[in-house]
């Protein structure tokens, strides 16, 4: 059977034309999507070890607002109708996450007519919190989850209370969830935030919906698109092999990860949080990479365009990453702060009093002044005494 689409990725894109989620929101959920139904069965030959394409994907915005559900769901509309693609409940524990880890367990018919047993499954969470449980009590689904992410060749061993050791074959898990910035804060302890597991997370971020949609159409154009994206889906979760580089390809990526420094001061993302991140930056060009050629056809051959499409889409979302973390460890005056800034920034130039007629029923004078003064020294507030026009006599506040 032929696929109906060039590009099944820019095809779902197409199809979520006219929805109120983020278009980021889409690209992501949709290269999640690619990547369950890849499994353990597709691979990047890297010398001597192999890169699977699966990710830990977190979408990130304040509630309601960039309809976060709402694109995991149309995602998960077409995943669901591959029926051998395994996936995991919203809420569960980590004794029930192994389970169902074990029961996903199956055998594969290889190209060369060998037989690959692995334990491929999709974490779907539309509220990672409820997910990870709350930080008190959730440390060991962090660990668990950050030792599951590596899909390592050898065998999974773990431990149960009634039947002593048990062993996964070969394990695959990919993660796609959501959640807000506060319920991260309420999830993760600031020690989790940096390494482990927040280090092999692609954290995308989203400050508004991408348009009003009363009442979005689903004439029958689209349902012939989505008809064909099933289709194609289902091709692609057929897929089973390794992919190369091209000689060409393969001299590509060694200079870009020659050149590339983790620890370049000039890099996209300067918060000090997601050092431990970009030390996975070129890992996680390549899960993409390989997500961009499956999208495009079943060849088993990594080309640079593919690269670059890879690394154009996560150098996208590390711009607004830092916002994810926005509300961990926070000040007692963050939220504060954040709305100071925020009215300076909508009028460009106003007075001591003109802001204080605004803010002051969330603060009296003393706290203003602290706010006010760390909104300065973040660099993005200017106190000056003189204003716009020249006038004198007032204390005025102008954004940097």
């Amino acid at each position: 059977m032929d696929r109906k689409l060039s590009n099944w990725l820019d095809a779902y894109m197409e199809y979520n034309n006219n929805t109120e989620s983020a278009r980021i929101f889409h690209k992501w959920v949709g290269i999640s999507i690619i990547a369950g139904a890849l499994r353990k069965k597709v691979g990047l030959e890297l010398g001597r070890f192999k890169v699977y394409p699966n990710l830990y994907i977190v979408l990130v915005a304040k509630p309601g607002i960039a309809r976060k559900s709402q694109a995991i769901n149309i995602g998960l509309d077409l995943l669901y109708a591959i029926p051998e693609i395994v996936t995991s409940a919203d809420a569960i524990t980590k004794e029930a996450l192994i389970e169902d880890i074990e029961l996903a367990g199956t055998d594969e018919q290889m190209p060369d007519g060998s037989v690959f047993k692995h334990s491929s499954i999709s974490i779907i969470s539309r509220e990672f919190e409820s997910f990870l449980g709350q930080k008190k009590e959730n440390s060991k689904m962090l660990v668990l989850l950050t030792d599951l992410y590596d899909s390592q060749e050898i065998p999974w061993k773990y431990r149960t209370k009634r039947s002593g050791s048990n062993i996964v074959p070969s394990l695959f898990v990919n993660l796609l969830a959501a959640t807000t910035p506060e319920s991260l804060s309420s999830s993760l302890p600031i020690s989790a935030v940096g390494g482990g597991l927040t280090s092999r997370i692609i954290f995308v971020f989203a400050e508004k919906k991408e348009s009003k949609q009363a009442r979005p159409k689903l004439d029958q154009r689209l349902l012939d698109l989505k008809q064909a994206l099933i289709q194609d889906l289902y091709l692609i979760s057929r897929m089973a092999g390794t992919y190369k580089f091209t000689e060409e390809s393969g001299k590509f990526w060694d200079k870009w990860y020659e050149d590339y420094e983790e620890g370049d001061p000039n890099r996209i993302c300067k918060d000090t949080s997601f050092d431990g991140w970009y030390s996975r930056k070129p890992s996680n060009i390549l899960k993409v990479a390989v997500i961009m050629s499956a999208a495009r056809s079943n060849r088993f051959v990594l080309e640079i365009e593919n690269i670059l499409e890879a690394t154009a889409a996560v150098e996208e979302i590390e711009y607004d990453m830092g916002q994810a973390f926005r509300s961990i460890g926070r000040s007692l005056v963050t939220t504060e702060v954040d709305t100071v800034i925020s009215l300076v920034r909508a009028r460009m130039w106003i007075t001591e009093q003109d802001l204080m007629s605004i803010v002051w029923r969330d603060m009296d004078a003393s706290k203003f002044d602290n706010v006010i003064t760390t909104a300065i020294r973040t660099g993005k507030v200017q106190r000056t005494y003189i204003g716009p026009k020249g006038e004198k006599g007032s204390i005025w506040y102008r954004a940097k």
